[in-house]
């Protein structure tokens, strides 16, 4: 009999405590709990480390800790949500009224959390000519060209915009269809999300030594905006090379200036560093000669940096906030007491 009661006693004790667990989950004073310690960390780390949000997403995809936090808050408000539908079941209409914006924030959470932990990011930097391969595609797209942001010929004052235009880029797959990619919206290409991050300028050099090429090729660099210093390496030379863009030509007109740049035959500031001397320091268009070497520069070609993005969560994503979104219009009419 003591052996019973005792058992008795223990699944008592373990419904008990089931039943204490879904009160605290489901109830709202534990939502408010919640929300202000997010309020806190977000506060502490927004003022301590800078942006907040973008931390706690990169939390979310990679600590056990945060996904666990999220967890719990999503199974909090499932909860809270799905008793409110259960609180209104006889009464089709408020049912109705309600049901597309509660199960449009549930499945909005769950397609969050989801997303952001399924997906594949990768930025990549291409030029015409380059191949994208993903390892979640089966297709390789090429690049066909690249439309620069800036004239062929500008004018720069102080106040003037960086880019003249939005760049694109046009690539094809393998059975020859083309897409636009711009830097927003992401456009979808097979199974990637692609939007353009950067665009920038690649200078194309020769070295020459003795009469022979030695060096050849476009070297991607950060030239944009004008007067940004980029450099690159040639380590069989042990040269540390940087470039700037200055103005081909200056325009006055009374207090006003005006800077001339040709983008297809750039002016660089150019600084040519051996170990830790400085050998040459000069400008020029088409060529610069040190060390018994001559640095040609040919038309430069222009690079991209792509974002590509994998996430076969996001349609569910998108169709959740568009349904939450819609809920909202029958959402107040579901209140309406009966007269």
């Amino acid at each position: 009999m003591a052996v019973g009661k005792n058992r008795e006693d223990t699944g008592s004790f373990k419904m008990n405590m089931i039943r204490t667990i879904f009160r605290i989950l489901s109830s709202k004073t534990f939502t408010v709990w919640m929300i202000t310690v997010f309020v806190i960390y977000y506060l502490t780390t927004a003022v301590w480390l800078g942006e907040a949000f973008g931390r706690y997403i990169i939390l979310i995809s990679k600590n056990n800790i945060a996904r666990a936090v999220y967890c719990i808050f999503f199974l909090n408000i499932s909860l809270i949500l799905l008793n409110g539908l259960w609180s209104v079941r006889r009464n089709y209409l408020r049912l109705l009224l309600r049901a597309p914006l509660y199960i449009g924030i549930i499945t909005f959470l769950a397609s969050s959390f989801l997303s952001i932990n399924l997906r594949s990011t990768r930025w990549m930097l291409f030029g015409e000519g380059d191949v994208i391969n993903l390892p979640w595609e089966m297709n390789l797209y090429k690049i066909v060209s690249i439309e620069s942001a800036l004239e062929k010929n500008i004018l720069r004052m102080d106040d003037s915009p960086v880019f003249d235009y939005e760049p694109y880029a046009m690539i094809i797959d393998e059975i020859g269809q083309s897409y636009r990619i711009r830097a927003f919206p992401a456009k979808k290409v097979g199974d990637t999300y692609m939007h353009i991050l950067n665009f920038g300028i690649a200078p194309v050099i020769e070295l020459i030594e003795d009469g022979r090429t030695v060096v050849a090729g476009p070297v991607a660099l950060r030239l944009i905006p004008f007067g940004v210093v980029g450099s690159f390496e040639l380590k069989e030379f042990n040269y540390n090379i940087y470039l700037t863009i200055i103005p081909n030509g200056i325009i006055k007109k009374g207090d006003e200036i005006a800077r001339k740049y040709n983008i297809e035959k750039p002016r660089y500031h150019i600084q040519v560093i051996k170990g830790d001397r400085t050998i040459l320091e000069d400008s020029a268009e088409d060529e610069v000669a040190f060390d018994e070497r001559l640095l040609r520069f040919y038309k430069p070609i222009f690079w991209i940096q792509l974002e590509l993005v994998h996430d076969p969560v996001y349609p569910f994503f998108i169709g959740s906030l568009i349904m939450t979104i819609l809920g909202l219009i029958p959402y107040p009419f579901s209140l309406l007491k009966k007269k």
